[in-house]
């Protein structure tokens, strides 16, 4: 199975027997999509529903944030999904199908900054955490509910215009009200379907996290450390190695590896298509309770 997770685009002049792909945005999560090549016809499969057959067009975007793949409103009404939504896409290489599950919430780490002397209640989300949130949308409205055991508290949004800023900062009056404080650290989610932030301790993350459900994976299969970072986190891990003699410097970029890799020796065998038309949970796999 191929995975990669995307934002949705519904666009009513598309056609309805191509599904366009664009994986190659800032702050979008690597994928294992290389397989699911330009022009290639697959299985739109959604339980309950008759399968669609899909020719897949790869595309390529210089200015989006995000990996998002773009269809009609029929194709999108046959994967119940909307505009907006997040999905888990999961290619099949071996019946070549695919699925697509509706990512409802989203989870990542963050070390959360107040800012002294500003009582009125307001968040600051860098651009590059925003997008790895599914917040995006939230952006128009301004506001933003959010929720730290019993308390709540409604905020006014601001987004700085890096589009690499991944900060997370509370007005001093926010975090009193949630009772956070200044450089604490939280698994901050986004939940899209109600478009509230909650936080919770880092204990509840996984040992290891299956990005379609956010749960332990099977032991066909286990997630590896160091791999679905955003591009934006890439670019932080480039290291600059000074040759000794020369004295120059050059840049060397670690290579992103597999998410999934199996124990097998042997061929693996196909593997069943997940169920689609329900929804789940992502968690930054990275985030794992044995590296703090």
């Amino acid at each position: 199975m191929a995975r990669g997770l995307f934002d949705v685009v519904v666009n009513p002049e598309h056609g309805e027997d191509t599904i366009t792909v664009v994986a190659n945005c800032i702050n979008g999560y690597e994928h294992e999509l290389h397989t699911l090549r330009d022009g290639m016809m697959v299985v739109l499969k959604k339980e309950g529903s008759p399968d669609k057959q899909i020719r897949i067009v790869r595309g390529l975007d210089d200015e989006c944030l995000f990996h998002y793949i773009e269809m009609g409103p029929a194709t999108a009404q046959a994967a119940d999904l909307r505009g907006g939504a997040r999905c888990l896409l999961v290619y099949n290489e071996f019946e070549h199908t695919m699925t697509l599950t509706k990512i409802t919430v989203n989870k990542e780490r963050v070390v959360v900054l107040t800012e002294k002397g500003r009582t009125e209640p307001r968040v600051r989300i860098g651009y590059s955490l925003l997008n790895k949130l599914g917040l995006a949308g939230a952006q128009r409205s301004r506001t933003v509910r959010a929720r730290h055991g019993n308390a709540s508290v409604k905020l006014r949004l601001s987004v700085p215009p890096n589009e690499l800023d991944e900060q997370f900062v509370l007005s001093a009056g926010a975090a009193a009200k949630l009772r956070l404080g200044n450089g604490q650290t939280c698994l901050l989610a986004y939940d899209q379907a109600t478009r509230t932030l909650s936080f919770s301790p880092l204990s509840d993350v996984p040992e290891s996290v299956d990005p379609a459900t956010g749960s332990a994976p099977n032991d066909s299969a286990q997630p590896m450390r160091s791999s679905y970072r955003s591009k934006s986190a890439q670019r932080a891990d480039n290291k600059t190695v000074a040759t000794s003699r020369s004295g120059k410097s050059r840049t060397r970029k670690t290579a992103p590896s597999r998410l999934f890799v199996s124990k097998q020796t042997k061929a693996p065998k196909p593997e069943p298509s997940p169920k689609t038309g329900e929804s789940a949970v992502w968690i930054n796999p990275t985030l794992h309770r044995g590296r703090r």
